[in-house]
């Protein structure tokens, strides 16, 4: 038996299931253990199903003994962040309004994880409705491994603290306006948002610009999950129908010579804290050393996309929820109550222009890469470099800022975090990478080549 294989990345814990070296039994068990272990102080999962994770883990084996071939993801277990629908699971969104709702059916983007036989071991926390956190959830907010005394980020913070902490292989986010992103850099992994549309969104209410994301250990685990779960929906009038690479047997690659554009001026204009530039320096240090050309670039209708971003989320969680806001008004939480509200307020003009500004900014974009001759852009993920307040001790809070993600939400592009440091009390920071609509191999490629010249995979939380 493997020693701590929960420590291992999620292609290696495959590779080992696949070869025999590892029993999935004795690698679910090993998550078993550490989510009875952690999951207490953390809170990143608030829903486990271990007997139902071993017995999916005792079908995998008998296939190996058989002599079947396995999935990719054979044997590897995933938390799933308890937005997206699996089925007999909790599916609660973090609200008392469905504490007690059960999926009878997985989101095609689960299903499709199955199919390639990856292990939903559990339901990970989030912010009600996507907001942010508070103590008025159906769950409170789950704590960052990294440093216990301060809360994860992002409404994807469950799925980012239940992998920082080995909880699973990899988890499965959605990211609206930078919530799978965020964690990832608050936590040091890896986390994509793929160009819109190439994952299915069914099952997370088909929001115009919410991706189902994967959350890694390394790029290539974030890969492996990604190919799993691209595919056309029939059934989704925003599912991509164009044919998807093999991202994991193609992420190795050549970068030299790719031009990477840094918007210098829109960098230095935000909240930035030193301990992100410090590591976004280091980061664009590691790129020029693997052969990238750095080119300095303007870039305009950041902050327009971002507000535009939201202004979309709040109407269209609205429109989802009106009927229920009449009859169950109480039972939101506070800050879900206030998004709601936001979204209320919005007129059909306030959307059309909103939708205006979003189109322009994804032919803007597109068209300055192409012009520049850029394979993508490099911003940090977050300026800040701590997590949330500690409720503990009443420390004031920076929650969190969208400036970087959430353009590229309204406009589509592909982006991806890779870890970059480690900022205040311990907590991690992230940099970001965003290419061209449909290359989202390129920014998996790029993320790889860095991956391999660092060694943040082999860091964990001393908790």
């Amino acid at each position: 038996m493997v020693a701590n294989p929960h420590l291992l990345s999620l292609s290696e814990q495959a590779r080992l299931v696949r070869e025999g070296s590892i029993t999935a039994v004795e690698l679910v068990q090993s998550h078993i253990d550490q989510i009875s272990k952690l999951n207490p102080q953390l809170n990143s999962l608030i829903a486990v199903d271990s007997e139902g994770a071993l017995q999916q883990a005792a079908k995998v084996d008998a296939a190996h003994a058989r002599g079947e071939k396995l999935g990719p993801l054979a044997g590897v277990t995933l938390g799933v962040k308890d937005a997206v629908p699996v089925k007999g699971m909790p599916w609660t969104i973090n609200s008392r309004l469905f504490e007690d709702r059960v999926p009878e059916e997985d989101a095609p983007a689960i299903a499709r994880l199955k199919e390639a036989g990856a292990i939903i071991i559990g339901k990970a926390n989030l912010n009600e409705f996507f907001s942010k956190p508070t103590e008025a959830d159906l769950n409170p907010p789950p704590w960052n491994p990294w440093n216990p005394e301060r809360m994860s980020v992002g409404s994807s913070s469950g799925s980012g603290a239940a992998l920082a902490a080995r909880m699973a292989s990899g988890t499965i986010g959605v990211d609206g306006g930078g919530s799978v992103r965020l964690p990832a850099g608050a936590h040091n992994l890896y986390g994509i948002k793929p160009t819109h549309g190439l994952v299915s969104r069914i099952g997370v209410g088909r929001s115009e610009h919410s991706e189902i994301c994967p959350l890694g250990i390394t790029a290539l685990d974030t890969a492996m999950m990604l190919e799993a779960m691209v595919g056309h929906e029939p059934d989704d009038d925003l599912s991509w129908p164009g044919e998807t690479p093999e991202y994991a047997a193609n992420i190795e690659a050549d970068v030299t010579g790719w031009r990477i554009g840094v918007p210098r001026g829109f960098i230095d204009s935000a909240p930035n804290e030193p301990e992100v530039m410090e590591g976004f320096e280091t980061f664009l240090k590691k790129l020029e050393e693997l052969g990238c050309e750095l080119v300095d670039i303007d870039i305009q209708g950041m902050a327009e996309a971002r507000a535009a971003t939201f202004l979309i989320l709040f109407s269209n969680s609205y429109q989802r929820h009106q009927k229920t806001v009449k009859t169950d008004w109480n039972t939101y939480g506070p800050q879900s109550r206030v998004n709601l509200l936001q979204g209320a307020f919005l007129s059909s003009t306030d959307l059309i222009n909103a939708g205006d500004v979003g189109r322009a900014f994804k032919a803007y974009f597109s068209n300055l890469l192409k012009e520049k001759g850029l394979k993508g852009i490099a911003t940090p993920t977050s300026p800040f470099a701590t997590a949330e307040r500690s409720r503990r001790r009443g420390e004031h809070s920076k929650g969190v800022n969208a400036c970087y993600t959430a353009p590229f939400n309204i406009s589509g592009h592909p982006s991806i975090s890779v870890p970059a440091g480690f900022g205040e009390a311990g907590i991690p920071v992230g940099a970001m990478l965003t290419g061209e609509l449909h290359d989202d191999l390129s920014m998996l490629q790029l993320a790889h080549a860095y991956d391999k010249t660092t060694d943040w995979d082999t860091l964990t939380p001393q908790i």
